[in-house]
């Protein structure tokens, strides 16, 4: 397919000042972040999820680590 071929492009999510599109032209997606466009080919858009899937889930575990120290400290602080 040629690459000046027109995008036929399907709104896949959208909330405010974060869209993602795909196109079934090229089967590549685009995330749109505020002025800021990304455009990737399905295979690195599922390894981009699982990346950010696993950040979360870290960033929550540290979250709550940290919370759980901060508990223990006042409880010293208060024996």
């Amino acid at each position: 397919m040629s690459e000046h071929s027109m995008c036929k492009k399907i709104l896949l999510s959208g909330q405010a000042g974060f869209r993602v599109h795909y196109c079934e032209t090229h089967r590549t997606v685009e995330l749109e972040i505020g002025a800021m466009s990304l455009r990737l080919d399905e295979d690195a858009l599922e390894m981009m999820s699982e990346s950010l899937t696993e950040s979360v889930s870290k960033l929550h575990a540290l979250q709550a680590t940290k919370g759980s120290f901060e508990a223990f400290m006042r409880q010293l602080k208060n024996a």
